[in-house]
């Protein structure tokens, strides 16, 4: 986890676009680790989301918008720096969000994308915590919304490297934790999985995706949880015409 705060350590950038930014967690890690900036919008499709953000962040230096990442509402070259925190795989039409994430950053900015990844040497607890995520994908595509599973680790760096950056640099992290059994690192998917129930008692032919379900909650009981391992992606937009 240092290794990739330490690449936010080096950025300045006066304008800082984060894209699908949720509730605005990954701005709180910008504004504690960016070495200097001016401002932070974050922008977001979830109107739920959007609203808890705008009141999380009351401060002048921060803005947040509804907007569909598709088509940003912004003019081209407006940033220094554009983020994008594991939401590869919410992204329905990714080539074209990541098309205008390219068109909104200034020839010279940079490109930051963390996403985790389903491969590689992924713990039990890191197991649980895929095993969730796949079963929640699971039932918002059964709900009619976009999600896929977790990309590997080779398809993001396939991503990424196509779109034509210079002064690639890449981490890989994970956060660890001290015991995977512990409640405090369990509370948040135990609470997920709940309203996770919830939603999926409402689909028909329901009974598969509730016993899967329940496996998610026996292995959280029985292993224990542990953020999955991603990687972070930094890029430079070329100052010459792409």
């Amino acid at each position: 986890m240092k290794e990739a705060l330490s690449l936010l350590n080096q950025i300045e950038a006066d304008h800082v676009l984060d894209a699908a930014t949720g509730r605005g967690d990954f701005i709180q890690t910008l504004k504690q680790h960016l070495k200097s900036y001016v401002q932070i919008i974050g922008v977001d499709a979830s109107e739920k989301s959007v609203d808890h953000a705008q009141k999380r962040f009351p401060e002048n230096d921060v803005e947040i918008y509804r907007m569909d990442l598709d088509a940003l509402a912004f003019d081209d070259a407006s940033f220094d720096l554009v983020t994008l925190l594991n939401s590869m795989h919410h992204l329905a039409n990714l080539d074209k969000a990541l098309a205008e994430m390219m068109r909104v950053l200034k020839p010279g900015g940079k490109l930051l994308i963390s996403e985790m990844y389903c491969d590689g040497q992924q713990s039990e607890p890191q197991k649980t915590h895929m095993m969730m995520h796949h079963w929640l994908a699971r039932i918002d595509r059964e709900s009619g919304s976009y999600h896929r599973e977790t990309y590997s680790r080779s398809e993001i760096l396939a991503i990424f490297n196509s779109l034509g950056l210079a002064n690639l640099k890449s981490v890989d992290y994970y956060i660890p934790v001290d015991d995977p059994k512990a409640a405090r690192n369990c509370e948040s998917l135990k609470r997920n999985c709940a309203l996770a129930f919830k939603k999926a008692e409402t689909l028909e032919h329901n009974e598969e995706i509730i016993r899967e379900g329940k496996r998610v909650l026996d292995r959280i009981q029985d292993v224990g949880c542990a953020g999955a391992s991603s990687l972070m992606l930094l890029g430079e937009k070329p100052k010459t015409k792409m």
